[in-house]
């Protein structure tokens, strides 16, 4: 029993050596990353020399599976550098298209984009929204975030989905894989985990999110990180958080969701359970204290559902004012 899974585990490996490069990419950097890449490297460099690997890259290109690098990928310019003649929206627009009232035959359509946690707010939100005319397609990629585009561009990633989904609204969730340094899409280290540079480059890449999503009357709601019980993830979340708000504040078409203060415990911060409205107390957190429970998620579509659904609920209130800039 055991070789047969042996042989299972090294057919695998072969086959897929290329997903083994990508992953050992992807692990943060040390000794355990270059240890982990050479080993990857070679095992793909012999199986692309035999050929081994084709019947899994044949099969992931037939699934849309995107195997290749986005090295070239550059975020659209930020909105006061954004054309006049362009149709995005820009810092300072004053007002926005209202969002199109959907109905039963036409419904909203929705995507939902980020790490693995916004994987577990888009089956929340699935169900939370039954019998609103709403479709959801959920895009949620586990082990994913805006540090690491050496391992999975969000920017590449979402300039595709919002040409092949045509969304009308995005949600995005992303920062908890982001406690680590930041690398280009050439595996260029841009800065490291916390400090000035970093700072300055993760918003760089949470402002460019929000401004390749602007335009043609999307809405984009970003989706704050809960807080968390590791350290590292939680300074992440903490500067991702702020940024992602400071950011969020100078682009009408963008509204902030502050999860981390709306399951924060007494003291502001991380609690592992949670006092609900009706006076209740559940666990909010799985057995990593990074992935909400679904009580939790419940309470995120408290706030979140509404937050949705108002963007074109009252056609006479979805113009925005936006800041003057001044």
């Amino acid at each position: 029993m055991w070789k047969g899974t042996v042989v299972a585990l090294v057919v695998f490996v072969v086959l897929a050596s290329g997903n083994m490069v990508s992953s050992a990419r992807g692990m943060p950097l040390g000794w355990q990353r270059s240890v982990a890449v050479a080993i990857a490297g070679t095992v793909d460099r012999v199986a692309n020399f035999f050929s081994l690997n084709r019947p899994y890259d044949w099969a992931a290109e037939q699934l849309g599976i995107d195997q290749g690098g986005d090295a070239d990928f550059e975020f659209p310019p930020a909105p006061d550098a954004v054309d006049a003649t362009d149709d995005a929206p820009s810092a300072t627009t004053t007002t926005l298209p209202p969002v199109r009232v959907p109905t039963a035959d036409a419904p909203l359509q929705l995507l939902v984009a980020g790490d693995s946690t916004a994987k577990s707010l888009g089956d929340s939100l699935i169900g939370a929204t039954e019998g609103l005319p709403v479709a959801i397609t959920n895009e949620g990629t586990v082990s994913t975030g805006l540090a690491r585009s050496d391992y999975f561009n969000w920017g590449a990633r979402m300039a595709e989905l919002v040409e092949t989904t045509s969304p009308e609204v995005v949600v995005f969730m992303v920062g908890a894989n982001d406690g680590q340094s930041i690398l280009n899409g050439d595996g260029t280290v841009v800065a490291q985990f916390d400090t000035p540079e970093w700072e300055a480059a993760y918003r760089e890449r949470v402002a460019g999110i929000m401004d390749l999503v602007g335009g043609e009357g999307r809405r984009l709601v970003w989706v704050g990180e809960p807080n968390v019980e590791t350290g590292n993830v939680q300074r992440a979340v903490e500067i991702g958080n702020r940024l992602a708000a400071e950011e969020a504040a100078s682009r009408p078409w963008v509204t902030y969701v502050d999860v981390a203060a709306l399951l924060a415990g007494p003291d502001g911060g991380y609690a592992e359970y949670l006092t609900l409205p009706d006076g209740s107390t559940t666990r909010c957190y799985s057995g990593d204290g990074v992935h909400l429970t679904v009580s939790c998620l419940d309470r995120v579509m408290d706030e979140l559902v509404p937050t949705v659904t108002g963007l074109y609920a009252d056609p006479a209130t979805t113009t925005t004012t936006a800041p003057s800039g001044d």
